[in-house]
């Protein structure tokens, strides 16, 4: 027969009880918390989360599917996987093998798969899943998804820029470099390398001290300062390199970091030499050709003095001859005619008239037009008005009364437009040029 338990003893495991009961509820309150944060995370995750079990088929999907792939849950739960048709087809096999992996119990690492949306459109995902084990058993697999699609178009994108960039880099026939905040090269082209004589391991963390002279390492700290607070440094500087001194235009810019402090410099530098010294021999060129046009345009002008003066000295002669035929050969030659010569007297006579007509002509036309206008007999008048003869020498040596030789300088001084003028005759003409004066 059993033996009763005494009423302490009843007491005990009553107590027993209680604290199982107590440590029980206290489980359940936080298995309950934490089902209810798992459903929580479960709706509100970006990241697709699913589970299959043994026979591969989704047990359950989270919400977020249907951001992804346009999908609601209940379209895919309960669904064998390989016939979802959410997965590229040439992405199945692999995936497969991954879960019958976790089922095994081996580990896998995420792997990256291209699903197929709702409209046909290609994303990618990257996947990584874990098992789940009850009674020491893999009973299912968690799966997490991840929607990698633009990342990767990112990364495509930042790619085809950084190639560009080292297309650029790497061909250019300018100095590209980059420094740190420090001011040490992190980054140096082909070009630059070449031009140092360095290789670019000999350069990088480097200061400029560490590779160029006192002076030039200085005056490159100079200009970063600048850049440093915050400026774009432009400015051309002569560098001693390799013991050759070169002319550079430098271009640098401040590189600010996501916070928009200064996280380094990028710089550009051009190798000017030829073309400063281009531009020296340019320089001098135009200077000689000024000198030689300022030398020339002198030139021109003493020559045109000389060729302006060579012309009143012909004008003048011109007209000396012209003056000179009118008052020594014309006179002589209408007293003759006069004289009534006949006969062949007569016909010669006319024959030295004509031909002297033809001498003075050419003398006629470059004369002034004042002179061309004077008849014979004024130009005998002015000719000796010129020798400083008064009226009546004149008219003793013309033969003629005094009355006509005033006629004469009359009709002289209306010809020769000094009419109303006070101007002396004789000054007048024997002034050179155009026979025009002012003079009282």
């Amino acid at each position: 027969m059993t033996e009763r338990p005494s009423y302490e003893e009843l007491k005990r495991r009553i107590r027993d009880l209680r604290s199982e009961i107590e440590k029980l509820r206290e489980s359940e309150s936080r298995l309950l918390e934490n089902l209810e944060r798992y459903q929580i995370h479960f709706s509100l995750t970006m990241d697709v989360i699913y589970t299959l079990d043994a026979g591969l088929n989704v047990t359950s999907v989270s919400p977020s599917v249907g951001r992804v792939l346009g999908y609601s849950p209940e379209e895919l739960t309960g669904r064998p996987f390989p016939g979802l048709n959410v997965l590229a087809p040439e992405y199945l096999e692999p995936a497969l093998v991954d879960v019958m992996k976790v089922f095994s119990g081996e580990s896998v690492r995420a792997s990256i798969y291209e699903f197929i949306t709702r409209t046909g459109r290609r994303v990618f995902g990257e996947v990584s899943g874990v098992p789940l084990i009850r009674d020491g058993k893999v009973t299912a697999v968690v799966s997490v998804a991840r929607d990698i699609t633009g990342r990767l178009e990112m990364e495509k994108s930042l790619r085809e820029s950084e190639e560009r960039f080292r297309a650029v880099f790497d061909s250019a026939q300018d100095c590209i470099f980059i420094k740190d905040s420090t001011l040490r090269y992190t980054f140096v082209n082909p070009f630059m390398t070449r031009l140092l004589g360095l290789s670019a391991q000999e350069i990088l963390g480097k200061y400029d001290a560490d590779i160029f002279d006192t002076e030039t390492s200085a005056r490159l700290r100079r200009s970063d300062r600048r850049v440093i607070e915050g400026e774009i440094s432009k400015e051309e500087l002569d560098l001693r390199i390799g013991g050759e001194l070169l002319t550079f235009h430098i271009i640098k810019v401040p590189m600010p970091d996501g916070s928009g402090k200064f996280s380094g410099l990028c710089g550009i530098a051009r190798n000017i030499t030829e073309r400063k010294r281009f531009e020296q021999k340019l320089h001098a060129k135009e200077k000689q050709l000024k000198l030689q046009a300022g030398n020339l345009e002198e030139m021109n002008t003493a020559l045109k003095v000389l060729l302006d003066h060579r012309d009143q000295e012909h004008k003048k002669l011109r007209e000396d001859i012209v003056q000179r035929a009118g008052s020594l050969l014309y006179p002589y030659l209408d007293r003759l005619k006069r004289a009534g010569l006949d006969g062949r007297l007569g016909v010669y006579l006319d024959i030295i008239r004509t031909n002297l007509d033809e001498l003075i002509s050419p003398f006629a036309e470059g004369a002034s037009a004042e002179y061309r206008s004077l008849t014979p007999a004024e130009i005998t008048v002015a000719d000796l008005v010129k020798q400083g003869k008064t009226t009546k020498e004149i008219a003793e040596l013309m033969n003629v009364s005094p009355h006509a030789v005033s006629f004469h300088r009359a009709n002289i001084r209306r010809k020769l437009r000094l009419r109303h003028k006070k101007a002396n005759l004789r000054s007048h003409l024997l002034q050179p040029g155009d026979g025009k004066s002012d003079l009282p």
